[in-house]
């Protein structure tokens, strides 16, 4: 083919590969010029009615999104105006709107995508360094290196300078070879040598280097900085016959002996750097050895042995070695044994253990054991010792002692030697030793502390027909010592049939451990000793028989120093009830706080039914009872009946409770004139559910079957909802869904009127004795079935009264001050929703009271008495057109007529109107003022004081702490009278209509003499009577104070500060009285006489003589008499 040919070819695929790129680059982008009118008139009009429709959506899109994808760029020609030549170029935002982009022209668009579209070639470097080889020989204190380096350049007409390195060598010799030129370009600190090369192709360069070693004797090291490269090695031939390496992890090296006294290394995979050193081997046979060694001994324990882990860095101070001998301890077991040079090692007599090399060297090496022994758990000691090498003349080492959890390890003193203790500097460490020679001994003493732990227990039984599954959780926090076993103490397990499994995790226990002896003792193993929190699981289950005679039932009992009570729960399957009675020696809280929240219950166990227990300490026996029961349902019925002009909308609910066992289907039963006319929900759902008709067409009642999308438990909410037409505006008959499955234990209805004027003051009543009107919480009635199964019928008339049921009074507000006659004045407010065109009320019988003024809103109402009754009064409200949610107020304003306060201890009664037609009142507020020597002494029956007591100082008093919820004032309404400014007032609360009060009211000086009186009165007679003061009196009388309070709780807090002043004053009056009985009882000293001090006459008596001893001279002989007279004093004196 020509070159014109090819070249006409080029030009036409450009051409084609451009017009494709500018249509698929027009769906997100166009460009708008400004061009003249015989340009326009040249576009065609399909054309033109395209873009004047991208230029709208431009026009609608300049205020969405900023973001532009690249991705999405094209370009689209709008046509050009006559005013402006510039070009705007529109994007396409992600919101499919198009926006302008300032200072960008569609050229340079054009440009970038023919740039993106085109091909772009990666660019080789400039240059490569292929290899670098470096072969040669060690004299004296030099190496010289013959380096050969191939360079790749891949610019033909250039100069490219390349980076050598080599900054540690010295040039001797240069050449170069290759297709180009080369020449030497410097020298700088960071690339070494520098070398220019020129032309494309391969390089080759030469040189001998000479390079100084580095000494540290005995050894050499070589160091020279090389460029970087895939390629590198090196062949070095030392003069030395045995020698010992020492080179950079990741690169290979051999060694051997060419001569006598050479040897040559290989290095391949130098890297950036050639980083060598060697040093001699000098031979056992002439020189002799001498070693040094580093031990480091690391013990560790498992639960039946202490592993003993030994790193010894061995090397030779002089010599060499091939050989090692070294004398383990003898308690240990050798494990294994590794080194880099190992060849093989023998045990002989003593532990003595010899390791062979590969070849001789003077190390470092390192030595790696691992001993075994087994644990001292009875002796309570061992020995670390041996490790000592035969021919090595310093042995030093570090001995340490891993912790072990739950035993205390210390080493035995006086036993130790060349062995002290330094500071671990590792936290799992128990302690450091250091020895500094060898034969060293370490005597080592291991004790166990005894675990003091905590155990919660929480116990999960799940009670079927024919069996029971136990689910025991454990929480375990071990506060002292460490935990390997956990010990649980269950009698009667085997009499039982309980059977024992774990459950899966093997992260934490090991194995069940039943004693043989014992069967009732168990033990669950744990994998290792553990402290700190953990959880200890297992499982278990015995086979029970139903419906059969209580059968015993015991639970295991963890032995722990500290046992929390234990949680049980019994979830019993969906047919099954468990009847569980403790024995006598279990003790079950009768309130239990099982927090079940910290367990985390099976899924499928939340949705049983659960009974909850806590146990106290101590032994778990129950009796149990399982009985299945049938299915049992509740069902109920509640309809809201909505009536208009036309129509009556009623939305029944049937609702079940269903028990026992699940509910697939409900089956109702519908009247006829409502089958295919009502739709029916589940629960909450919006779609409804489609029944299935399994009734003749012209039964009157069609029975329906509704399929649950899943089996219900528990509660199950219907919904029916029909239309039924209004036919008669006096009387209205709603026929309700009924259940095919069960009665219904109640049914009701509410009933609103909806587009009717006066809606509210129409009165239904039920045309049969089948529903029973009644009054909720609420202002809504409500219609209660007397019998379930009948159908809705209902008497509609307009009431004149225009107050039965269709509202109740939201609140009443009344306050009543009194003054010391006992007579009172009441303001009442009434809170009414709605407004009634008439209204009656009546006071109660005997009040005595009188009306003042009504006024409804801020008008006033004139009240009638009603003839007959002179309690009864008729009231015509004015009608005012207020908002629905206003309030409408209304206030009476009355006076007693009778004065009620004949003594100190009258009852007081207040009274309060009561609205005719059974109006409801939702709550009650009513107030009482007292004048200010006056104060409550009793709590109105049926009331809630709104009051409490608080410290004033050194005195208490009641303060309100109520809600003052007085209606809103309005601007005509007569105020409040000032009158309670200064008395004491007190506010009671009360759910539902109040037309009475009662209270006891007494002064302050009464209040005070009954307290302080009583209490100095049982003080005299205390003192009075000496037998009464004891403590036992005390006791009985703040025993008789506390019972009178339960019934008179009011009255005692009254008198019981007047009562304590009372007591004072008797504690002060007992003071005086002590005081002035001892100055009383004082006595007056007189002089003693003379004859005080003379002691009584003596007598002497006459003795009959006896026989004696005619030889004893101090023998009293017969016939003397003794004379009965009186001795004088001075005689008595001087016979002293």
């Amino acid at each position: 083919m020509s070159f014109f040919a090819r070249l006409l070819i080029t030009s036409l695929g450009l051409t084609v590969l451009l017009s494709f790129g500018a249509e698929r680059a027009s769906h997100n982008l166009y460009a708008q010029k400004k061009s003249t009118p015989t340009d326009s008139a040249q576009k065609s009009e399909s054309k033109f009615d395209r873009e004047t429709d991208l230029k709208k959506s431009a026009n609608l899109g300049k205020n969405s999104s900023k973001s532009v994808s690249s991705s999405k760029e094209t370009n689209i020609e709008k046509p050009q105006e006559k005013t402006n030549p510039k070009q705007e170029v529109f994007f396409k935002g992600d919101d499919d709107q198009y926006f302008p982009v300032p200072n960008l022209s569609l050229d340079q668009v054009l440009d970038y995508l023919k740039q993106k579209q085109a091909v772009q070639p990666e660019h080789s470097p400039k240059y490569a360094v292929s290899s670098v080889s470096l072969s040669g020989k060690v004299e004296d204190d030099r190496a010289i290196l013959d380096v050969q380096i191939v360079v790749l350049i891949n610019e033909a007409n250039s100069w490219v300078r390349i980076p050598l390195k080599l900054n540690e060598s010295i040039f001797l010799k240069t050449s170069y070879s290759g297709d180009g030129e080369s020449s030497p370009g410097g020298f700088n600190r960071n690339d070494g040598y520098l070398w220019w090369f020129r032309g494309k192709g391969t390089h080759k360069i030469n040189l001998t280097l000479s390079i100084s070693l580095k000494q540290q004797l005995p050894s050499r090291r070589l160091q020279l900085l090389l460029p970087q490269t895939a390629v590198s090695n090196l062949q070095l031939t030392i003069p030395l016959p045995q020698i010992s390496l020492e080179v950079p992890t990741g690169v290979a090296v051999s060694k051997k002996a060419i001569s006598a006294n050479q040897s040559l290394i290989e290095m391949f995979g130098l890297g950036d750097q050639l980083d060598l050193s060697w040093q001699p081997i000098p031979d056992e046979k002439k020189v002799e050895t001498v070693l040094q060694a580093e031990t480091l001994l690391t013990t560790d324990f498992t639960s039946d042995s202490v592993l003993l882990n030994a790193s010894q860095s061995i090397k030779a101070l002089t010599g060499s070695f091939q050989s090692v001998k070294v004398k383990l301890p003898e308690a240990f077991r050798l494990l294994d044994v590794k080194c880099e040079s190992y060849k093989s090692h023998k045990v002989t007599k003593g532990n003595l253990v010899e390791v062979s090399l590969t070849e001789p060297t003077v190390g470092p090496i390192e030595l790696q054991w691992t001993l075994e022994t087994d644990f001292p758990e009875v002796e309570g000691h061992f020995l670390i010792d041996g490790f000592e090498i035969d021919r090595a003349k310093r042995q030093t080492g570090i001995i340490d002692i891993q912790t072990l959890d739950g035993y205390r390890i210390f080493r035995e003193e006086g036993q130790n030697r060349f062995v002290y203790q330094i500071k671990s500097n590792q936290k799992d460490l128990d302690s450091s030793y250091r020895f500094l020679k060898q034969p060293f001994r370490l005597p080592l003493k291991i004790e166990r502390v005894k675990p003091y732990f905590s155990a919660k227990p929480f116990y999960l039984v799940q009670m079927f027909g024919n069996r029971a599954e136990l689910e025991a959780r454990v929480q375990i926090n071990v506060f002292q010592g460490a935990l390997d076993k956990v010990s649980i103490n269950w009698p009667h397990r085997i009499e039982e049939g309980w059977e024992l499994e774990l459950m899966q995790e093997p992260s934490l226990t090991e194995a069940i451990e039943i004693d043989q002896g014992q069967a009732e003792k168990i033990n669950i193993n744990l994998l290792k000793r553990s402290k700190g929190e953990f959880e200890v699981t297992f499982r278990a289950r015995r086979p029970v028989i139903a419906d059969e005679e209580p059968f015993s039932f015991t639970l295991p009992e963890i032995t722990a120093p500290s046992l929390s009570a234990t949680s049980l729960v019994i979830a019993n399957d969906f047919n099954v009830v468990t009847d569980l009675t403790p024995s006598p020696k279990t003790q079950v809280l009768s309130s239990p706080l099982v927090q079940i929240e910290k367990f985390s219950l099976p899924a499928k166990v939340q949705a049983l039914r659960k009974d909850e227990f806590q146990i106290q300490p101590g032994v778990n026996e129950f009796s149990a009872v399982v009985s299945i029961h049938s299915q049992e349902i509740i069902a109920t019925s509640a309809a809201q009946l909505e009536m208009d002009d036309s129509k009556v909308r009623v939305e029944q609910e049937i609702k079940y409770l269903v028990e026992y066992e699940p509910l697939s289907e409900i089956r109702l039963l519908v009247p006829l004139s409502l089958k295919n006319h009502v739709d029916f929900y589940l629960d909450d759902e919006q779609n409804p559910l489609v029944p299935t008709w399994i009734s003749d067409e012209t039964d009157p009642i069609q029975k329906a079957r509704l399929s649950l999308r899943s089996k219900k438990l528990g509660p199950v909410k219907i919904t029916a909802i029909y239309l039924l037409p209004q036919k008669s505006e006096t009387e209205v008959s709603v026929p309700l869904i009924r259940s095919d499955d069960v009665p219904y234990s109640e049914s009701r209805f509410e009933l609103s009127i909806q587009n009717q004027e006066g809606a509210q003051f129409i009165e239904v009543e039920s045309t049969d004795t089948a529903w029973q009107q009644q009054l909720a919480m609420n202002k809504d009635a409500f219609w209660r079935a007397v019998d379930p199964e009948e159908d809705i019928n209902l008497k509609l008339k307009k009431s004149d009264s225009r107050s039965l049921f269709s509202y109740a009074i939201r609140q009443a507000w009344i306050h009543c001050s009194f003054d010391l006659a006992g007579l009172y004045k009441a303001h009442a407010q009434y809170e009414f929703p709605a407004n009634p065109q008439t209204l009656s009320f009546r006071m109660p019988e005997n009040a005595n009271v009188k009306i003042d003024e009504v006024w409804w809103n801020e008008e006033p109402v004139t009240f009638n008495q009603v003839p007959g009754n002179s309690t009864e009064y008729q009231l015509n409200l004015p009608q005012i057109q207020r908002n629905e949610n206003s309030l409408n107020v209304l206030t009476i304003k009355y006076h007693s007529t009778k004065r009620m306060r004949e003594s100190q201890f009258s009852l007081l009664s207040v009274s309060a109107a009561e609205f005719s037609n059974n109006l409801w009142v939702e709550k009650t507020m009513w107030k009482v003022s007292l004048p200010n020597s006056q104060h409550l002494f009793t709590i109105p029956r049926g009331y809630t004081p709104q009051f409490r007591w608080k410290n004033q100082g050194v005195f208490w008093s009641r303060e309100f702490t109520g809600q003052d919820e007085i209606p809103v004032a309005l601007k005509n309404v007569p105020l409040e009278s000032n009158d309670s400014i200064g008395m004491n007032s007190y506010q009671f609360y009360r759910l539902g209509p109040a037309t009475s009060l009662e209270f006891h009211a007494l002064s302050r000086s009464m209040i005070v003499f009954i307290g302080a009186g009583t209490s100095l009165l049982l003080g005299f007679i205390l003192m009075s009577i000496s037998p009464l003061r004891s403590v036992l009196v005390l006791l009985i009388m703040m025993t008789a104070v506390s019972a009178v309070a339960l019934w008179y709780t009011a009255p005692v807090e009254v008198l019981l500060q007047p009562a304590i002043f009372g007591l004072l004053l008797a504690v002060v009056a007992a003071l005086i009285n002590g005081t002035s009985r001892k100055r009383r009882e004082s006595k007056l000293l007189a002089m003693s006489a003379h004859s005080d001090f003379i002691p009584p006459p003596s007598y002497s008596e006459r003795i009959q003589p006896s026989e004696v001893d005619p030889e004893d001279i101090t023998a009293v002989r017969p016939g003397s008499e003794l004379i009965d007279k009186p001795v004088s004093s001075s005689e008595a004196g001087a016979n002293r």
